[in-house]
């Protein structure tokens, strides 16, 4: 699991969203300033796209749940 942080999010919340979300080992987050301006990362309906609200020190964030990125080959992998 990976925790990002964006947008000047204090680095002490990323232990408390490794803590919320232990039993999700396979996916990575990404923790963005509550703000209903910015796009989402995801395209719309995608089921990702909708972030998690999660309270640190009184403010409220946005988490979003990311793919992990995968290492690729290109020759190997576009045959």
């Amino acid at each position: 699991m990976e925790v990002t942080t964006t947008f000047d999010v204090p680095d002490d919340i990323v232990p408390e969203i490794k803590k919320k979300f232990a039993s999700e080992k396979d996916t990575d987050f990404r923790v963005t300033k509550a703000n209903p301006l910015t796009p989402p990362y995801y395209a719309f309906g995608d089921p990702r796209a909708k972030p998690e609200k999660f309270k640190f020190e009184g403010k409220e964030y946005w988490v979003y749940k990311v793919s992990q990125g995968k290492k690729m080959n290109w020759v190997y992998d576009h045959k």
